[in-house]
């Protein structure tokens, strides 16, 4: 096998990725076996440029055990992601997108009727398939691969060869929009939008929590060839990105990584983003009660939660209501339960609103807030609120003076909160609630695609 014959560019990449594999499959307590991840070091060792695949000699520096800890995790949880969509997710579809040489259609157990497809550039592909061939490596599933370039129209070749948009799909991104302008990223990922029947399924990286593997890559001279083909990806958070475009993101944080594949995997961080597309209909109607509680400087009092629609959020304390409870008792009601304090005392009705969310038990709903002024000395929630921060999806909580709101970068509940708090204190309460109507997640120019 000769240099022309391996994978170029960032291609060759895909390299370094089956050594993470081949090394994790010897080991006793290995999250996944990938014997066919062998089998391309092996090739590619064999070739006439093999000096410039070879796994490094002596002892590996940081930047390469947090790549390959990094490498090693994806795996295992985009393997976990895949089965899960076309179990329990009910997908019919899998598509890879850059897919190297993932040989996930030969080694994981795929259950009737799935189609799997594997797009990437052609001569990764032509190496991939002579070295499976040689192994005379069988799918599992029914498998196409298509050469395609996927900065250019790979969603016409995807449908000739068989896909159907009308069917629900896991798509999957592993590792590849670093290497893409922040241009190309977000085409590729409208173009996923555009195809993605209500149910599909979407999984990549969350990139921040990768920071620290990239900083130590970028100084380490041996990861060189792969460092400088990296063009910084979309450009923000994929999360917030894909919410503006119509996807629910729930983001997979270390904790839960560690309890599923052991804290000792996360030396170096990980997480992951796992995004579903909607169906389009109508939300079912939610009545909920808040309490604008403020100290006795005008500090306000928030709690920050995380939506699957609209990502991290300060609101105000409370939530929905029993039926047939009054907004102001279901206010103080929720307000005890989230923070223990049996004191605060209750003023007029301020504002009302409505907004979409997402509930985990429930799903999209359109919430109508009734929000209440209140007063309560500046302090700390009080007692064990542990079970209660966990049903309600409450991460931490802290008081903001005005200066310190105007500063917020993450979502307010309701977004005009900074502007309404302004006129409280300049005009005092209103004489009636003022109505805030629907108030949209989106902004205008933020619309999802169609």
């Amino acid at each position: 096998m000769t240099d022309d014959q391996l994978p170029q560019g960032v291609g060759r990449t895909a390299l370094g990725v089956a050594m993470a594999r081949a090394n994790e499959s010897k080991r006793p307590d290995r999250l996944f076996d990938d014997p066919y991840a062998a089998a391309f070091v092996r090739a590619a060792a064999a070739s006439a440029a093999s000096a410039s695949v070879q796994v490094p000699r002596g002892e590996p520096s940081e930047a390469r055990r947090a790549m390959s800890a990094h490498l090693v995790l994806r795996t295992a949880f985009f393997d976990d992601y895949l089965l899960d969509a076309v179990g329990t997710g009910g997908c019919t579809q899998v598509v890879l997108l850059a897919a190297g040489l993932d040989a996930r259609a030969f080694r994981l157990d795929w259950p009737d009727g799935v189609r799997l497809f594997e797009l990437d550039l052609p001569d990764t592909l032509a190496f991939k398939e002579r070295v499976l061939a040689a192994e005379q490596a069988e799918p599992r599933v029914s498998r196409t691969v298509l050469t395609v370039d996927l900065r250019e129209d790979w969603a016409a070749a995807l449908v000739a060869a068989g896909f159907d948009p009308g069917a629900r799909t896991a798509w999957l991104i592993e590792g590849l929009l670093i290497y893409l302008e922040a241009a190309d990223a977000a085409a590729l990922l409208k173009q996923v939008g555009k195809l993605s029947a209500p149910g599909s399924r979407l999984s990549l990286n969350r990139g921040r929590h990768l920071q620290r593997t990239l900083e130590l890559s970028l100084r380490e001279p041996a990861m060189a060839a792969a460092t400088s083909l990296w063009r910084g990806g979309l450009g923000e958070e994929a999360a917030q990105w894909l919410r503006r475009h119509g996807w629910l993101v729930h983001e997979i944080h270390e904790d839960e990584l560690a309890d599923r594949y052991g804290a000792d995997r996360l030396t170096y961080g990980g997480g992951f983003l796992v995004a579903e597309r909607p169906a389009p209909g109508e939300r079912p109607r939610r009545a909920a009660a808040r309490l604008l509680v403020l100290d006795q400087d005008d500090h306000v009092f928030l709690q920050l939660h995380h939506d699957a629609e609209v990502g991290p959020h300060w609101v105000l304390p409370g939530g929905g209501l029993e039926p047939g409870e009054e907004p102001l008792a279901g206010a103080l009601r929720e307000t005890v339960e989230e923070t223990g304090w049996t004191d605060v005392t209750t003023g007029p009705a301020l504002w009302t609103w409505e907004h979409d969310y997402h509930r985990s038990r429930e799903g999209l709903v359109r919430q109508h807030e009734v929000i209440f002024l209140a007063h309560a000395p500046r302090r700390d929630p009080v007692g064990d609120l542990t079970a209660s921060f966990a049903a309600d999806g409450i991460l931490r909580c802290r008081w903001f003076s005005p200066a310190e709101l105007a500063e917020v970068r993450e979502v307010l509940w309701p977004p005009q909160l900074v502007a309404l708090l302004e006129a409280l204190r300049r005009d005092g309460p209103p004489a009636e609630p003022i109505d805030l109507g629907y108030v949209p997640n989106r902004q205008e120019g933020e619309a999802g695609e169609a």
